[in-house]
């Protein structure tokens, strides 16, 4: 596969897990929206926009929340993975063709944004060896569903958003066009109004002969636009429009408006999204009608200036993706009975409701942004063996150690569907010379998909030398790509006793990486006996400390916790990046692990403990970390 389709499968199939991550979420808080204004059906139409209103902007939020909030791991399926044979069986095999590699995203990953697994594909048998007839052919194995969908989000996203540049721009051309109000009766109109409903933001008043109905826009320069032919209109019609539109301005209904057009087209294909920026709307009006009643308009008188409004409708109402029109025809029905019901609860929303209201929908939206859904992989392994491989008459799945503590996560990838071919074929000896040159040589490729590729078949004729070596981490310093550093990283680790400066080179390498996963792989790959030099101890806990998974940096701590005997230092180290960790569960894992296996003899070392433990917010975890202490 080219470079091209192997990135654009990577980016197309992360793009489409977080994209259904997204909707799920935003599922569960527009269902909440949903019940929280049924129950609120009999308060005013302000409450239930004001829930509208919430629940989208908490639904913009989401990806923020994810972003820069802490992590929640819950398993949500269990996988049992059987092992029968030995690692020892495969362990002279050679690696697979990195050239014969395509790279996909599992569609369940352990947590949304997790980067795409290589998944070795068998080549074409001879039989079979047919070139493609036509280009589309030649394409068809790359267009994944995947990539087919985040095609058609991308640019129905991008249409919807022109579509709201366009409205943008074409209220904004009906500004130029129109004229400013000079007759000093609506100008005395508009500021005492402005005043009576405690509007500080400078309004500008407008009139246009291409509109119908009033129209208001802008967040914070507000902009009402009045038909032409008001001379007829008497007060109270006047003050019932103006209080209409200031109303919008007064409860920032421009800026909701947005973020609803914003919701509209990150979720274009969410039924629900629609159907609550419809209800949206829809109250919004409702609240505004209410706010003219309240403020003294007579409710027949009103509803009769509505119904004049729609009956002049003969040209198409300002854009609502970014303008707010007095009157539209689909939805006056609703309006007028809402109007005339003397039974209309009309009160407007206390700062109190809001910040209630507000505060509800950040505590549903922040779990929701951490949930990360995982796999528990059970092992059932038939005799006791450090290492495990499962093998079919023509595949063969390597894992690393299956011990508690670095196991898990590799069998996840068994239960994603993680696999490696073997290849059988006898490779052709290469001299040592040659090996280095075209080592050194990787280093000039730009595409990492290319240069993993060469350098899995370097390794698998890979000859101990440290001019090998040297050029070989060289070209893997190249590389950008996390996904292909780690396999070329954990291919040199495979085939050479690494002496213990290139494992700190190794280890500094892998701390560049952002993927933690891939950091999680290359450091459950380090052996154990060369914990006790200083110099990887440091490289090691670089690379802990650029973790931000607490499910990956609590594996990694584990791993040299259980290590003896540890200096002093590393051991005020570990602790210290033990703090950062934000979920109570793989925290006090960590401590208790390093209770039991280091102990807190030193002065120095308890202090920090304990500070460490004070970090906790679980007072149960909190409990366990303190009974540990004392026995």
């Amino acid at each position: 596969m080219s470079p091209l389709f192997s990135d654009a499968a990577g980016w197309t199939d992360t793009l489409l897990v977080g994209l259904l991550a997204f909707a799920a979420r935003a599922t569960v808080l527009l269902c909440a929206a949903w019940v929280t204004t049924r129950i609120l059906r009999r308060t005013s139409a302000a409450t239930r926009h004001l829930v509208w209103s919430a629940t989208i902007a908490g639904i913009l939020a989401l990806p923020l929340l994810q972003a820069f909030g802490p992590a929640w791991t819950v398993p949500i399926i269990s996988v049992t993975a059987r092992f029968d044979a030995p690692m020892a069986a495969v362990a002279a095999e050679p690696l697979p063709d990195r050239r014969e590699s395509a790279t996909v995203a599992s569609s369940s990953p352990t947590t949304v944004g997790t980067p795409p697994i290589p998944v070795p594909n068998a080549p074409r048998s001879a039989a079979s060896g047919s070139s493609p007839a036509t280009l589309f052919d030649a394409l068809r194995p790359h267009l994944s569903v995947a990539s087919v969908f985040a095609i058609l989000w991308l640019a129905l996203a991008t249409l919807m958003l022109a579509r709201l540049a366009v409205a943008n721009a074409r209220v904004s051309s009906w500004r130029r066009s129109s004229r400013s109000v000079e007759d000093p009766k609506w100008l005395a109109l508009l500021r005492r109004l402005s005043r009576e409903h405690g509007i500080d933001r400078p309004i500008v008043l407008i009139e246009n002969d291409e509109t119908d109905v009033p129209v208001t826009w802008g967040i914070v320069y507000p902009v009402v636009l009045i038909p032409s032919a008001t001379e007829q209109w008497d007060e109270d019609q006047r003050i019932a429009v103006l209080t209409h539109e200031l109303a919008h301005v007064k409860r920032f209904d421009a800026f909701t408006q947005l973020l609803a057009q914003l919701a509209l087209a990150l979720l274009w294909f969410h039924p629900l999204v629609w159907m609550a920026v419809r209800r949206m709307r829809l109250e919004r009006e409702h609240a505004c009608d209410d706010f003219v009643l309240v403020a003294g308009a007579r409710a027949s008188r009103y509803a009769d200036d509505l119904l004049s409004f729609a009956r002049r409708l003969t040209r198409p109402t300002a854009p609502a993706a970014a303008a707010l029109a007095m009157a539209r025809r689909s939805e006056l029905e609703g309006r007028l009975l809402a109007i005339l019901d003397p039974a209309t609860k009309r009160t407007a929303v206390r700062r109190a409701r809001v910040g209630l209201l507000t505060l509800g929908v950040l505590v549903l939206a922040a779990p929701l942004a951490a949930f990360r859904p995982g796999v528990r992989v059970q092992s059932a392994i038939r005799a006791p063996q450090e290492h495990a491989a499962i093998k079919t008459d023509t595949e063969t799945t390597t894992l690393a150690p299956t011990h508690n503590d670095i196991g898990t996560r590799v069998m996840q990838e068994v239960a994603k569907g993680a696999r490696a071919r073997v290849d059988t074929e006898p490779l052709r000896v290469v001299d040592l010379e040659t090996l280095i040159d075209v080592t050194k040589a990787a280093k000039r490729m730009t595409s990492d998909h290319e240069k993993g590729a060469l350098l899995a078949l370097i390794a698998k004729r890979y000859q101990r030398s440290d001019a090998l070596r040297d050029a070989y981490l060289e070209a893997v310093l190249t590389m950008t790509s996390d996904q292909e550093r780690s396999q070329a990283l954990i291919a040199l680790l495979d085939r050479d006793s690494l002496p213990l400066s290139a494992i700190a080179q190794v280890l500094r390498s892998t701390a560049m990486m952002t993927s933690d996963m891939n950091k999680g792989m290359v450091l459950k790959r380090i052996s154990p006996s060369v914990f006790a030099d200083s110099s990887v101890q440091r490289a090691y806990l670089g690379a802990i400390v650029a973790m931000t998974s607490d499910v990956e940096r609590g594996a990694a701590i584990a791993s040299l916790v259980k290590q003896r005997p540890l200096t002093p230092s590393v051991q005020l180290a570990l602790l210290q990046a033990t703090v950062a960790m934000t979920s109570n569960v793989e925290k006090t894992n960590v401590l208790l692990l390093f209770l039991d296996r280091q102990g807190i003899p030193d002065e120095k070392i308890r202090r920090t403990f304990f500070k460490v433990a004070e970090t906790l917010t679980s007072d149960t975890d909190y409990r366990r970390i303190m009974t540990a202490v004392m026995k």
